[in-house]
């Protein structure tokens, strides 16, 4: 029979059964009258003759079925009024459970967005992505354009492979200009991936060709940004040029919303032309996108890449000698090393939810110890220790459903919260895709039944060492041995899991610490910084207009009178962005091919290093005769001087460099070392090219103010306009935010693990208070004797606090050993710090040891305040 059909029958039958009963015992009693019987006597001897009426009528109900679900109906209605009858207990059981689980699910909602859902293409289990990489090296490098070329005709294991490079587009014409994230890829780009546009087409094949008209696709944000959204765009042209004569380029299709290829947001999406004749002497530029074939696993397209490459590096060994191929799958790649911090704080916070129900099974079994009279009573009066066990079970498990509700509204408010207060760009993959959804929904009703099980069970347990004649007659007083072992093995696991915790928030925060007194190499205050793409028309000076545009720029800049200098840079330190090609001394002979000296090349224009405090430590830097037709010359770090020249000075010395038709600069300078990846990677060598003599498309204007930087924006801009009308600019930004966001996220990660190892620690210590109070309400008879008798009030607070210490040790002791098992998973995540370092360890021994104290200080005390003439008087 279906449920909804019982329940509006249910109250029939029991009716019907009523009446039953009824006719039954009216039956029996009209027979015995009918003997002679006085009415009095009939009626009793019929029920007796019957049995117990309702024994009776739960046998019949039993046999209609539904029993078990009517049975748990009642026990939530007994649990909600035993609740409701203690409301502080609820209370601090449900805050606590929602703490622990509104952690766990917030950050299993980052855990899931990031790495378990699938990638939003077409089966992207067959999405790869094709490096270079040299042997000698641990990372992935962008490909070389002929390398793309030779992969793309020789490989058997891919059904397309596409080559894409990131590059700002300047979007003239209508409204101011502006630059937008562009993405110029090859044609079969979007049927690699499985996404068509919405509106409109992707690229064709032959738009691939050099010769092909111009043609974009741009995406759904920018499409309802500055176009509104009207679907007549198809066939629109745009300016892309910036430049005084309009390079037209039609608008084709739009992109659905949301879509993005994983780190590499882009606006508008370009067709990439490769020149077949000018791609063996190209640099390495291209990250590549490979979709498998049907039946192709990544290892049998690996070892095919691998054998691709030691022919490309026969073919052209200055090129591609000490060079191979490397497949990742797309996934991998979007994660990144995102992976470890976030195992590492879903990890971080399990504990802390292992924490929470520690502390609320202990606060049921605290609270089945008070009932344990009421449970004896139970039992003696018929109820079966099964029926007991399942009452428990569901009180505990009511309260970890509210907790659980609770904690997921909590994460639903919190999550978005979080998300909307990190900076723009911050490095977490998928950061769009976070959201707390209904499988976060279902992952927390699967946690908060799980922890209603598991802080349930120990209470429910003890009810089958009730013992009912010695609890009947103490009163409901005491509690046993047993009981108050598990509870004392709780708070020591707590604790234990509470060093392990504040143990590494502890490591990272050395970590970040130490990160941060790392020298910048210069000096960022007060520095705007303009990045942008130079719109300049391709023609056959494009290089001296490049280097006039900027020329005019930085004139006009330094002129104002808020402006104390300007220069200009390819790419900006801490920007995550860097050039590089090789480079050796011509005064050796030429080293064998993929052996050479190189590392990275940064074009800078004159006053760079003044303007943004890098030191010159010999030489001199670049200077207004440093221009095209002038002898070329380089200015290089220390690192690079280190490597190049170890034991000589290097000003005046030549080098080889693999850039804009292979010069050979004179070294005039040699600058302190700066950082271009980061604060934790060490500084590489970089050899430093002059801007007027090797202009690049590439552009971040650095303008140091006198005052307050943020007053000269304006000014600035209206003086780029002056020389480019048509220049967008892809980013304004202060020095000091760059370098910021270049530890944006480890200062996250080590706020997250502080915030959890802070929880963590108050759990614990609220722990013990709970179980050292308790302790003491239960002793208050023996503490009243023992004070009666002379005891003197030192003693009685030296034994509570010693009982507490020696808990708090236990676990400190446990949590040490743990720790140092553990942490060891935090290596790659800490910088200069050991997992073993002995100052946090001593530093988180000493804060664990004070918190433990103020835990038991409070009853403690208390314990001293008994008064032995009330104690005795109740007994």
């Amino acid at each position: 029979m279906p449920l909804w059909s019982w329940l509006f029958r249910r109250k029939q039958e029991e009716r019907d059964l009523e009446d039953e009963l009824r006719f039954h015992l009216e039956s029996e009693t009209q027979l015995r009258l009918d003997r002679g019987e006085t009415p009095e006597s009939a009626r009793q001897k019929a029920r007796q003759e019957f049995g117990n009426l309702t024994f009776v009528q739960e046998e019949a109900r039993s046999m209609w079925g539904w029993g078990f679900v009517e049975r748990i109906g009642q026990d939530l209605r007994f649990a909600a009024r035993t609740l409701r009858k203690n409301p502080g207990f609820a209370a601090v059981a449900v805050l606590v459970l929602a703490l622990g689980i509104g952690a766990t699910t917030a950050i299993f909602s980052v855990v899931d967005s990031v790495l378990l859902k699938p990638l939003r293409f077409a089966q992207p289990d067959k999405l790869v992505m094709v490096w270079e990489r040299r042997f000698d090296s641990n990372h992935n490098n962008v490909v070389q354009t002929q390398n793309y070329l030779d992969w793309r005709a020789r490989n058997r294991s891919f059904e397309a492979i596409a080559a894409m490079i990131g590059m700002p587009a300047n979007l003239a014409g209508s409204g101011d200009p502006i630059q937008v994230p562009g993405l110029r890829v090859s044609a079969r780009f979007f049927q690699i991936l499985g996404v068509s546009p919405i509106l409109g087409r992707g690229f064709r094949p032959d738009e691939d060709r050099l010769d092909a008209p111009c043609v974009a696709v741009m995406s759904h944000g920018l499409w309802q940004r500055r176009f509104g959204g009207h679907e007549d765009v198809i066939g629109q042209r745009i300016d892309l040029s910036g430049g005084p004569k309009p390079s037209p380029c039609e608008l084709v299709g739009v992109m659905p919303a949301g879509f993005s290829f994983p780190g590499l947001p882009a606006d508008l999406y370009l067709a990439l032309r490769i020149d077949p004749g000018t791609a063996p002497g190209d640099g390495r530029n291209y990250r590549t996108v490979a979709r498998l074939r049907p039946g192709v696993s990544l290892a049998q397209a690996q070892q095919e890449m691998s054998a691709i490459a030691i022919g490309t590096a026969q073919e052209r060994p200055r090129m591609n000698s000490g060079w191979s191929a490397q497949v990742v799958p797309l996934l991998e790649q979007t994660v990144g090393d995102t992976r470890t911090i976030l195992l590492v704080l879903l990890g971080a916070v399990a504990f802390v939810l292992l924490i929470a129900c520690a502390n609320v099974a202990n606060l049921m079994l605290m609270r089945a110890s008070s009932r344990r009279r009421e449970m004896t009573l139970r039992v003696a009066l018929g109820a079966g220790r099964r029926r007991l066990l399942q009452q428990m079970i569901v009180e505990s498990l009511l309260v970890s459903i509210a907790g659980g509700l609770l904690g997921f509204l909590m994460a639903l408010w919190g999550v978005p919260a979080i998300l909307r207060f990190l900076p723009s760009g911050f490095p977490l993959p998928r950061m769009q895709e976070i959201a707390v959804d209904r499988s976060v929904l279902g992952f927390t009703l699967l946690i908060s039944i799980g922890c209603g099980l598991v802080f349930g069970i120990f209470p429910a347990l003890q009810v089958n060492r009730v013992r009912m004649t010695g609890d009947l007659s103490q009163g409901g007083r005491g509690g046993s041995a047993a009981n108050r072992g598990l509870r004392n093995l709780l708070v020591i696991a707590e604790v234990a899991v509470a060093v392990l915790l504040v143990v590494g928030a502890g490591l990272m925060l050395r970590s970040f610490l130490l990160l941060n007194q790392v020298s910048t190499g210069i000096s960022p205050e007060r520095i705007i910084t303009f990045r942008m793409m130079l719109a300049t028309p391709l023609d056959d000076h494009f290089r001296e207009n490049r280097a006039a545009r900027i020329s005019q720029m930085l004139d006009r800049i330094r002129a104002l009178p808020q402006v104390a200098n300007a220069a200009a840079t390819q790419f900006l330190p801490f920007s995550g962005s860097q050039a590089g090609s090789d480079y050796n001394r011509t005064d050796r002979p030429a080293p064998a091919p993929g052996s050479g000296t190189g590392g990275d090349v940064s074009v800078v224009s004159d006053d760079y290093f003044r303007t943004m405090g890098i030191p010159v430590l010999a030489g001199r830097e670049f200077e207004s005769r440093d221009r095209r037709g002038a002898p070329p010359v380089a200015v290089i770090n220390q690192a690079a001087a280190r490597m190049l020249y170890p034991t000589e000075n290097p000003i005046g010395h030549r080098l080889k460099v693999f850039w804009d038709g292979d010069p050979a600069v004179e070294i005039v300078g040699v600058v302190a070392d700066t950082h271009h990846d980061g604060l934790e990677y060490p500084a590489q060598p970089c050899l430093f090219l002059a801007q007027a003599q090797s202009p690049t498309s590439f552009v971040s204007l650095v303008v140091r103010t006198r005052d307050d930087a943020a007053s000269a924006v304006a000014a600035v801009r209206q003086q780029m306009q002056q020389v480019a009308p048509n220049q967008g600019i892809e980013k304004v930004e202060s020095m000091e935010s760059v370098i910021a966001s270049s530890v944006a996220r480890p200062r996250l990660e080590v706020t997250l693990m502080a915030i959890f190892g802070a929880l963590a620690l108050t759990l614990a210590c609220v722990g013990i208070y709970a179980v050292i109070s308790y302790s003491v309400q239960q002793r208050t008879r023996e503490l009243g004797i023992r004070l009666a008798l002379g005891a003197a009030p030192a003693s009685i607070l030296r034994m509570i606090l010693r009982e507490g210490m020696l808990l708090a040790v236990s676990g400190i002791a446990a949590g040490l050993l743990a720790s140092l098992a553990l942490t060891r998973y935090l290596a790659t995540l800490l910088y200069t710090v050991k997992p073993s370092d002995p100052a946090v360890y001593v530093t988180v021994t000493l804060i664990l040891a004070m918190a433990a104290i103020a835990g038991c200080c409070a009853p403690a005390f208390r314990a001293t305040r008994v008064d032995p003439a009330i104690t005795l008087r109740e007994e």
